[in-house]
């Protein structure tokens, strides 16, 4: 497989909030980080993880609060972007 980028992490994350169908304030689902998205990442991809998210964050396309699995919420342009 692929090793993932800053910019594939990215796309990942809004994907999957546009598979759930996101809104406004809505969680990334931790069950979904934790168990199906981390474990594949590599070491490297973990570090650019943590970019990305701090990237969406200074975008102003999520906001997150760091933890061991991290919460991600999507905001009013993050829900703008994807949909």
């Amino acid at each position: 497989m692929m090793s993932r980028d800053i910019k594939d992490i990215k796309k990942d994350i809004l994907d999957k909030f546009r598979a759930i169908g996101g809104e406004e304030d809505d969680m990334l689902p931790e069950e979904w980080l934790k168990q199906e998205y981390l474990p594949i990442l590599s070491s490297f991809e973990r570090k650019d993880f943590e970019k990305a998210i701090r990237q969406l964050a200074a975008q102003g396309v999520l906001k997150y609060e760091k933890g061991t699995v991290p919460k991600l919420q999507l905001t009013e342009k993050g829900a703008n972007l994807i949909h």
